[in-house]
């Protein structure tokens, strides 16, 4: 009895240890460094140049051309690679005190309007009646 579980703890550690060596292996077959992917070739014809602009809402807008009079910025895709080209942005770095805790989850419950209010209360009392007529005849049984 103990042989065997000797036994079958070596052979999970032995797994244990063998595995990332595995793993390696399997990867670095499999990245040979050629990928199976080859993104279509970038020319003149693929590239374009859009235009976009916020207008005095805030709403911002995009098109072939930027209409008069509004500053614009010019936004270039490659459309071969249909990918932006990254923009950088800023870290922000959050204190644990600014870090958003989840409200504690409150049971469903109905929302029920105003004027709702005193006909679900009748509903309530039919039901109650019902109930009562139901209770008073199987008494009587």
């Amino acid at each position: 009895m103990k042989f065997t579980v000797i036994l079958f703890l070596l052979s999970v550690l032995a797994v244990a240890i063998g595995t990332p060596y595995i793993m390696k292996k399997v990867n670095s077959d499999s990245s040979s460094g050629v990928s199976a992917y080859t993104p279509p070739a970038s020319t003149e014809q693929t590239r374009q140049t859009f235009y976009k602009w916020q207008d005095a809402n805030g709403q911002w807008h995009f098109g072939n051309e930027a209409p008069e009079g509004v500053t614009s910025k010019e936004v270039n895709i490659d459309t071969a690679a249909n990918i932006l080209a990254p923009v950088a942005t800023k870290k922000e770095d959050t204190s644990d005190n600014e870090l958003i805790t989840p409200e504690p989850r409150v049971p469903d419950s109905p929302i029920v309007m105003p004027g709702q209010a005193l006909e679900l209360i009748d509903q309530a009392k039919q039901v109650k009646s019902m109930l009562e007529s139901r209770y008073s005849t199987e008494e009587q049984r």
